[in-house]
């Protein structure tokens, strides 16, 4: 199973627990990973939510999980439509690679620097 896991309670900025809309950077990121994913027609890519990663340092974190590839944890996520968008442009490459592997040249330039840990898949 893939999915993105998003944390709900994470920081709208280092300095602001919520956005001028009183939503969390969080519940800001999962809306925009939302419009982003009916927008290409994304349906089947499920999107969890999780009160605190225990990133807050971090914050916004988003978990790209895969049963039968590599996982990722990542943070510093801009509460953004745009970060949204390379959060899934990344996701989508992972799920081309047979490992989860993506070579960086073809990372979003909005990926880099936000990964924290790589994490096998649980073989039987």
């Amino acid at each position: 199973m893939r999915a993105i896991v998003m944390c709900t309670t994470c920081r709208y900025s280092a300095g602001e627990k919520a956005g001028p809309d009183g939503r969390t950077g969080g519940e800001t990121l999962i809306a925009h990973m939302s419009e982003a994913l009916q927008a290409r027609g994304m349906a089947s890519v499920t999107l969890q939510t999780q009160a605190c990663l225990w990133n807050c340092k971090r914050h916004c974190s988003v978990v790209l999980r895969d049963d039968e590839r590599f996982t990722y944890f990542t943070g510093d996520h801009e509460p953004s439509r745009a970060q949204a968008d390379a959060i899934l442009d990344w996701f989508q490459a992972h799920g081309g690679s047979e490992t989860g592997e993506v070579p960086f040249r073809l990372w979003p330039d909005r990926m880099r620097g936000h990964f924290i840990a790589r994490i096998p898949p649980v073989k039987p």
